[in-house]
Protein backbone atom coordinates (compact mmCIF):
# COMPACT_ATOMS: atom_id res chain seq x y z
CA UNK A 1 0.00 0.00 0.00
CA UNK A 2 1.14 3.31 -0.78
CA UNK A 3 1.11 6.78 1.04
CA UNK A 4 -1.75 7.97 2.46
CA UNK A 5 -2.73 11.17 0.78
CA UNK A 6 -3.11 13.60 4.00
CA UNK A 7 -5.30 16.63 2.25
CA UNK A 8 -5.93 18.71 5.88
CA UNK A 9 -4.69 18.28 9.22
CA UNK A 10 -6.05 20.10 12.30
CA UNK A 11 -8.43 19.33 14.99
CA UNK A 12 -12.23 18.86 15.74
CA UNK A 13 -13.23 21.05 18.33
CA UNK A 14 -16.04 20.50 20.60
CA UNK A 15 -16.88 22.66 23.57
CA UNK A 16 -13.76 22.33 25.64
CA UNK A 17 -12.54 19.08 24.05
CA UNK A 18 -9.74 18.79 21.09
CA UNK A 19 -9.14 15.80 18.60
CA UNK A 20 -6.18 15.95 16.46
CA UNK A 21 -7.18 14.80 12.99
CA UNK A 22 -5.84 13.94 9.83
CA UNK A 23 -8.49 13.65 6.48
CA UNK A 24 -7.24 11.64 3.03
CA UNK A 25 -9.61 11.00 0.37
CA UNK A 26 -12.10 8.65 0.77
CA UNK A 27 -13.01 8.63 -2.58
CA UNK A 28 -11.80 9.04 -6.55
CA UNK A 29 -13.56 9.50 -9.81
CA UNK A 30 -12.28 7.49 -12.71
CA UNK A 31 -13.08 8.55 -16.37
CA UNK A 32 -14.91 6.22 -18.37
CA UNK A 33 -13.10 4.43 -21.15
CA UNK A 34 -10.13 6.63 -23.22
CA UNK A 35 -12.69 9.28 -24.62
CA UNK A 36 -11.08 12.84 -25.41
CA UNK A 37 -11.94 15.35 -27.38
CA UNK A 38 -10.48 15.36 -31.05
CA UNK A 39 -10.85 17.48 -34.34
CA UNK A 40 -13.32 16.10 -35.92
CA UNK A 41 -11.67 16.50 -39.70
CA UNK A 42 -8.13 14.96 -39.02
CA UNK A 43 -8.68 13.19 -35.31
CA UNK A 44 -6.32 15.76 -33.94
CA UNK A 45 -6.49 16.55 -30.17
CA UNK A 46 -8.03 19.34 -29.16
CA UNK A 47 -6.05 21.37 -26.31
CA UNK A 48 -7.71 23.94 -24.07
CA UNK A 49 -5.21 26.53 -23.23
CA UNK A 50 -5.45 29.56 -21.57
CA UNK A 51 -5.67 32.27 -23.06
CA UNK A 52 -5.75 36.49 -22.23
CA UNK A 53 -8.04 38.09 -23.96
CA UNK A 54 -6.50 41.85 -23.24
CA UNK A 55 -2.97 40.63 -24.90
CA UNK A 56 -4.86 38.10 -27.52
CA UNK A 57 -2.36 35.53 -26.72
CA UNK A 58 -1.91 32.16 -24.72
CA UNK A 59 -0.04 32.65 -21.79
CA UNK A 60 2.14 30.15 -19.63
CA UNK A 61 0.75 28.52 -16.25
CA UNK A 62 3.16 31.00 -14.18
CA UNK A 63 1.62 34.20 -15.48
CA UNK A 64 -2.12 32.76 -14.40
CA UNK A 65 -3.20 34.88 -10.89
CA UNK A 66 -6.22 35.07 -9.30
CA UNK A 67 -8.74 38.01 -8.69
CA UNK A 68 -12.27 39.48 -8.25
CA UNK A 69 -14.28 41.92 -10.35
CA UNK A 70 -15.59 44.70 -8.88
CA UNK A 71 -17.87 47.97 -9.69
CA UNK A 72 -14.95 49.93 -9.11
CA UNK A 73 -12.01 47.24 -11.11
CA UNK A 74 -10.37 44.34 -10.78
CA UNK A 75 -8.78 43.26 -7.19
CA UNK A 76 -5.41 40.88 -7.55
CA UNK A 77 -5.20 38.46 -5.06
CA UNK A 78 -2.24 36.51 -4.22
CA UNK A 79 -1.48 33.15 -2.39
CA UNK A 80 -0.37 34.81 0.41
CA UNK A 81 -3.60 36.93 0.56
CA UNK A 82 -6.06 33.73 0.42
CA UNK A 83 -3.70 31.68 2.90
CA UNK A 84 -3.90 34.84 5.49
CA UNK A 85 -7.24 35.04 5.73
CA UNK A 86 -9.15 34.88 8.87
CA UNK A 87 -10.78 31.85 8.87
CA UNK A 88 -10.70 29.87 12.08
CA UNK A 89 -11.81 26.82 10.33
CA UNK A 90 -8.81 26.35 8.22
CA UNK A 91 -7.37 24.40 11.09
CA UNK A 92 -10.41 23.86 13.02
CA UNK A 93 -13.77 21.81 12.69
CA UNK A 94 -15.75 23.65 15.17
CA UNK A 95 -18.46 21.36 16.74
CA UNK A 96 -22.04 23.50 16.44
CA UNK A 97 -24.15 20.77 16.81
CA UNK A 98 -24.95 17.01 17.08
CA UNK A 99 -28.35 16.63 15.38
CA UNK A 100 -30.04 12.77 14.15
CA UNK A 101 -29.08 11.13 11.56
CA UNK A 102 -32.57 11.27 9.44
CA UNK A 103 -32.26 15.21 9.46
CA UNK A 104 -29.17 15.13 7.31
CA UNK A 105 -30.87 15.66 3.20
CA UNK A 106 -28.23 13.97 1.69
CA UNK A 107 -28.60 15.97 -1.11
CA UNK A 108 -25.73 18.42 0.80
CA UNK A 109 -22.94 16.21 0.68
CA UNK A 110 -20.33 17.22 -1.33
CA UNK A 111 -17.17 15.44 -0.69
CA UNK A 112 -16.35 12.35 1.58
CA UNK A 113 -13.19 11.96 3.76
CA UNK A 114 -11.54 9.17 5.73
CA UNK A 115 -10.61 10.91 9.26
CA UNK A 116 -7.49 9.47 11.24
CA UNK A 117 -6.80 10.42 14.49
CA UNK A 118 -3.61 12.67 15.03
CA UNK A 119 -1.03 11.81 17.82
CA UNK A 120 -2.48 11.47 21.43
CA UNK A 121 -6.41 11.51 20.34
CA UNK A 122 -6.70 7.61 19.35
CA UNK A 123 -8.49 7.46 22.56
CA UNK A 124 -10.84 10.26 22.06
CA UNK A 125 -11.43 9.70 18.35
CA UNK A 126 -12.72 6.00 19.80
CA UNK A 127 -15.06 7.32 22.12
CA UNK A 128 -16.36 9.63 19.88
CA UNK A 129 -16.94 7.38 17.25
CA UNK A 130 -18.64 4.89 19.52
CA UNK A 131 -20.85 8.17 21.24
CA UNK A 132 -22.65 8.97 18.02
CA UNK A 133 -23.02 5.02 16.57
CA UNK A 134 -25.45 4.51 20.19
CA UNK A 135 -27.38 8.12 19.32
CA UNK A 136 -27.21 7.90 15.94
CA UNK A 137 -25.99 11.12 15.77
CA UNK A 138 -23.83 13.14 13.45
CA UNK A 139 -21.95 16.55 13.76
CA UNK A 140 -22.51 19.36 12.16
CA UNK A 141 -19.71 22.40 11.75
CA UNK A 142 -17.49 23.84 9.05
CA UNK A 143 -14.22 23.40 7.58
CA UNK A 144 -12.36 25.56 5.22
CA UNK A 145 -10.25 23.18 2.55
CA UNK A 146 -9.24 24.02 -1.01
CA UNK A 147 -9.61 28.03 -0.37
CA UNK A 148 -13.09 27.59 0.46
CA UNK A 149 -15.12 27.47 3.37
CA UNK A 150 -17.94 24.51 3.69
CA UNK A 151 -20.64 23.16 6.03
CA UNK A 152 -18.60 19.63 7.50
CA UNK A 153 -20.49 16.67 8.97
CA UNK A 154 -18.32 14.31 10.88
CA UNK A 155 -20.47 10.58 11.21
CA UNK A 156 -19.88 7.40 12.60
CA UNK A 157 -18.92 4.49 10.51
CA UNK A 158 -17.84 1.19 11.46
CA UNK A 159 -16.00 2.38 14.47
CA UNK A 160 -14.38 5.00 12.46
CA UNK A 161 -15.38 8.85 11.81
CA UNK A 162 -15.99 9.83 8.36
CA UNK A 163 -16.17 14.07 7.32
CA UNK A 164 -18.40 15.09 4.24
CA UNK A 165 -17.86 18.13 2.94
CA UNK A 166 -21.63 19.79 1.95
CA UNK A 167 -23.26 22.41 -0.39
CA UNK A 168 -24.39 25.53 1.29
CA UNK A 169 -27.97 25.38 1.42
CA UNK A 170 -28.43 28.28 -0.79
CA UNK A 171 -26.74 26.06 -3.09
CA UNK A 172 -29.30 23.38 -3.31
CA UNK A 173 -31.85 23.68 -6.20
CA UNK A 174 -35.68 23.08 -4.65
CA UNK A 175 -37.98 20.78 -7.33
CA UNK A 176 -39.48 23.73 -9.66
CA UNK A 177 -42.41 21.74 -9.89
CA UNK A 178 -43.33 19.00 -6.63
CA UNK A 179 -45.78 16.43 -7.09
CA UNK A 180 -48.89 16.78 -5.73
CA UNK A 181 -48.77 13.43 -2.56
CA UNK A 182 -51.70 11.32 -4.59
CA UNK A 183 -54.20 9.30 -2.56
CA UNK A 184 -53.55 5.49 -2.18
CA UNK A 185 -55.57 2.85 -1.65
CA UNK A 186 -54.62 0.44 1.61
CA UNK A 187 -54.01 -2.75 -0.71
CA UNK A 188 -51.76 -0.20 -3.02
CA UNK A 189 -49.73 0.50 -0.08
CA UNK A 190 -50.00 -2.52 1.17
CA UNK A 191 -48.57 -4.93 -1.94
CA UNK A 192 -45.77 -1.74 -2.43
CA UNK A 193 -44.54 -2.61 1.05
CA UNK A 194 -44.54 -6.20 0.32
CA UNK A 195 -42.08 -5.27 -3.24
CA UNK A 196 -39.79 -3.12 -0.63
CA UNK A 197 -40.02 -5.75 1.80
CA UNK A 198 -38.51 -8.39 -1.01
CA UNK A 199 -36.00 -6.39 -2.03
CA UNK A 200 -34.59 -5.23 1.02
CA UNK A 201 -30.67 -6.45 2.10
CA UNK A 202 -28.31 -5.66 4.98
CA UNK A 203 -26.07 -4.93 2.44
CA UNK A 204 -25.26 -2.96 -0.50
CA UNK A 205 -25.73 -4.52 -3.64
CA UNK A 206 -22.90 -4.83 -6.50
CA UNK A 207 -23.31 -2.95 -9.28
CA UNK A 208 -21.85 -3.19 -12.46
CA UNK A 209 -20.44 -0.48 -15.00
CA UNK A 210 -22.60 -1.60 -17.89
CA UNK A 211 -21.46 1.98 -19.60
CA UNK A 212 -17.51 1.25 -19.11
CA UNK A 213 -18.34 -2.50 -20.54
CA UNK A 214 -20.21 -1.33 -23.68
CA UNK A 215 -17.99 1.27 -24.66
CA UNK A 216 -15.30 -1.43 -24.48
CA UNK A 217 -16.87 -3.08 -26.85
CA UNK A 218 -17.76 -0.39 -29.29
CA UNK A 219 -14.42 0.53 -29.45
CA UNK A 220 -13.32 -2.63 -30.51
CA UNK A 221 -16.05 -3.26 -32.69
CA UNK A 222 -14.80 -0.29 -34.71
CA UNK A 223 -11.43 -1.16 -34.48
CA UNK A 224 -11.72 -4.12 -36.57
CA UNK A 225 -13.93 -2.17 -38.88
CA UNK A 226 -17.25 -2.99 -37.43
CA UNK A 227 -20.35 -1.73 -35.77
CA UNK A 228 -22.28 -2.85 -32.75
CA UNK A 229 -26.08 -3.59 -33.30
CA UNK A 230 -28.11 -0.89 -32.05
CA UNK A 231 -30.11 -1.53 -28.76
CA UNK A 232 -33.44 -3.07 -28.96
CA UNK A 233 -36.50 -0.27 -28.27
CA UNK A 234 -38.34 -0.68 -25.41
CA UNK A 235 -41.59 -2.17 -25.76
CA UNK A 236 -44.37 0.39 -25.13
CA UNK A 237 -46.18 -1.01 -21.95
CA UNK A 238 -49.76 -0.66 -22.05
CA UNK A 239 -51.69 0.69 -18.56
CA UNK A 240 -52.34 -2.15 -15.83
CA UNK A 241 -53.83 -2.17 -12.92
CA UNK A 242 -51.36 -0.88 -10.00
CA UNK A 243 -51.95 -3.91 -7.58
CA UNK A 244 -51.69 -6.56 -10.19
CA UNK A 245 -48.13 -4.82 -11.42
CA UNK A 246 -47.23 -4.79 -8.05
CA UNK A 247 -47.84 -8.01 -7.27
CA UNK A 248 -46.69 -9.55 -10.53
CA UNK A 249 -43.31 -8.15 -9.41
CA UNK A 250 -43.69 -9.58 -5.72
CA UNK A 251 -43.72 -12.54 -7.27
CA UNK A 252 -40.66 -12.17 -9.89
CA UNK A 253 -38.28 -11.01 -7.19
CA UNK A 254 -39.13 -13.83 -4.42
CA UNK A 255 -38.75 -16.47 -7.60
CA UNK A 256 -35.21 -14.93 -8.12
CA UNK A 257 -34.17 -14.97 -4.80
CA UNK A 258 -35.60 -18.76 -4.37
CA UNK A 259 -38.51 -18.00 -2.54
CA UNK A 260 -41.34 -19.76 -4.22
CA UNK A 261 -43.97 -18.72 -2.09
CA UNK A 262 -47.61 -18.54 -3.06
CA UNK A 263 -48.98 -14.86 -4.15
CA UNK A 264 -48.61 -12.42 -2.29
CA UNK A 265 -50.46 -11.37 0.35
CA UNK A 266 -49.69 -8.08 2.83
CA UNK A 267 -49.12 -9.10 6.25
Amino acid sequence: MGAVMVVWSGTVSISMISLPIRLSPATREERVGRVHELHALDAGRVRHRRFCDVEGREIPYEEVARGVETPTGTVMLTDEDLAHLPLPARRTVSVQAFVPVEAVDPAVFRGAYHVEPGPGGERVYALLAATMARRRRVAVGKLALRDRERPAILRSSGGRLMLHTCYWPHELRAAEHPAPPPAFADRELAVAELLVDALTSNTLPELDDDYAAALDALVEAKAAGGELAPPAEPASVAPVDLVAMLEAAVREVRQERGDRGGSPEPA
